[in-house]
């Protein structure tokens, strides 16, 4: 996974369904490999509407998309096709 110390940046993504081997809802980061500074997977801290987690952004048809856990979506309360505010940081 890519070192991104001076990541951070937020972004406005309509959630999508059904994405992935395992048919994740995932934000989907166009431009990404700008922003990421890379094409692979990058390890994020990512927040979503107050939410804090760690996930990695995953290379997707030149973007990446960043997977939403359902209890991350419950507590949200979106589901695909919402609208979600997202920022992400470099991992620790």
């Amino acid at each position: 996974m890519a070192d991104l110390p001076a990541l951070d940046h937020t972004f406005t993504a309509v959630l999508q369904g059904d994405m992935g081997p395992h048919k994740w809802t995932c934000a989907i980061l166009r431009d990404s490999p700008r922003i990421l500074g890379t094409g692979r997977s990058v390890k994020v801290d990512a927040e979503v509407h107050g939410v804090r987690f760690v996930t990695s952004m995953l290379p997707h048809k030149g973007d990446h998309m960043l997977p939403l856990k359902q209890s991350v979506l419950d507590a949200i309360g979106k589901t695909a096709g919402d609208s979600v505010t997202v920022r992400i940081t470099a991992a620790a």
